[in-house]
């Protein structure tokens, strides 16, 4: 048996998936067993062990970069294995750390649990040198091919993002040039969005906003104007548009939203659809009163929401209707004067990030004001 165990170490040894030495936590309250399983790893891998359920966890939350894979007992006094599974999956530790649970049981329901709570593999005692060098092998593969994988594809995306961002920059150069907003009113615009979307996503019932939708939001904000593209020079440089000029200007809702669909593929829907929502009704307002087809409410679109409440604020903050506010006047603006323009969560949110508006914004904000050209500090109440 100690031959069998030493030529498995051997051939565990030369596999290219094992570049350092990896880290096993043996969780089991039995002394024995935890004794047995570290002399048939010890001679390959690092050892940890913990006596009971609640040990698990704080030694993972201690070292969670530090252990490779758990070997994990079913039954132990208090906590035991299916709760630790369950702790895990909720603090989403085992998107990273495999477990391979041990039970001197071979019941179905046990196993079927088991996998159903996130297990990887099920190893039943007494133990197989063999056998349990052959999981814990077959198991960390696959994890080190599941991280190779998503690393490769987080690759690809990031090298998406960037093209389309510096495709994104060098048209929103020509829109600054057309239409005289503010050189980083776009940066400040996707700033904003990607602060209120990460408080947004921490709120109740937004589970759906996981970091690729706050992303390609964030990146489609950026084409909340596009439409102006398609209007005349002398509409949108006239600081005191008539009636039916304002009219005229409205229309850069529609006219982006309708360039978006019209040179869209098949591979760019989603964000597409995302950019040409944002186009369209980022000027509706929650209230009723906006444009350009009167939507109240939830009948808005999150992202249009969203992005609608970013314009409004850099258009105080930001200086692109004149004078600039202070960021604490802007948020206290917004959230009584003109709160009913806006969602009430969304709002709740602003407040949230207040702090971090004035910060992650600084670096564009323009001079401060010269003396007695100062706001008016009743609106700060």
């Amino acid at each position: 048996m100690a031959d069998e165990r030493n030529r498995m170490l051997e051939q565990l040894n030369t596999d290219d998936w094992q570049e350092c030495r990896q880290s096993v936590l043996i969780v089991d309250d039995s002394a024995m067993n935890r004794r047995m399983l570290t002399e048939i790893l010890g001679g390959r891998f690092d050892t940890a062990e913990a006596t009971s359920g609640e040990e698990c966890l704080h030694l993972l939350e201690e070292n969670r970069d530090g252990i490779s894979i758990v070997l994990l007992d079913i039954h132990m006094e208090g906590m035991d294995g299916f709760a630790v599974l369950e702790e895990m999956d909720r603090q989403k530790m085992l998107e990273d750390i495999p477990v391979i649970m041990i039970s001197s049981e071979d019941k179905v329901d046990a196993m079927r649990r088991a996998f159903d709570l996130g297990a990887s593999d099920y190893i039943s005692r007494p133990f197989d040198a063999r056998v349990v060098c052959q999981r814990i092998g077959n198991t960390m593969r696959l994890y080190a091919k599941q991280r190779r994988l998503c690393a490769a594809v987080e690759k690809q995306i990031r090298e998406a993002d960037q093209n389309s961002r510096i495709m994104l920059a060098l048209l929103n150069r020509v829109m600054e040039k057309r239409n005289g907003e503010s050189r980083n009113h776009v940066r400040r615009i996707q700033i904003i969005t990607a602060l209120l979307l990460a408080q947004l996503a921490q709120k109740n019932g937004q589970h759906w906003l996981t970091g690729s939708v706050r992303r390609r939001i964030t990146l489609a904000a950026a084409l909340h104007d596009i439409g102006k593209i398609e209007l005349e020079n002398r509409l949108l440089c006239n600081t005191a548009p008539t009636a039916e000029e304002e009219t005229l200007l409205r229309q850069h809702t529609t006219l982006g939203a309708q360039m978006l669909e019209e040179n869209s593929t098949r591979q760019e829907a989603a964000f597409v659809q995302t950019a040409a929502q944002i186009c369209r009704w980022h000027h509706e307002r929650y209230d009723g009163s906006g444009y350009p087809d009167g939507l109240v409410g939830e009948q808005i679109p999150l992202e249009a929401q969203v992005v609608g409440l970013a314009d409004a604020y850099d258009a105080l903050a930001g200086g692109e209707n004149g004078r600039p506010y202070p960021h604490k006047a802007a948020v206290y603006l917004l959230c009584t004067a003109q709160s009913s323009q806006f969602s009430p969560l969304l709002l709740e949110c602003l407040r949230d990030v207040e702090s971090r508006l004035a910060e992650e914004t600084e670096a564009d904000a323009p001079p401060p004001p010269k003396e007695g050209i100062l706001f008016d500090e009743t609106v700060l109440g």
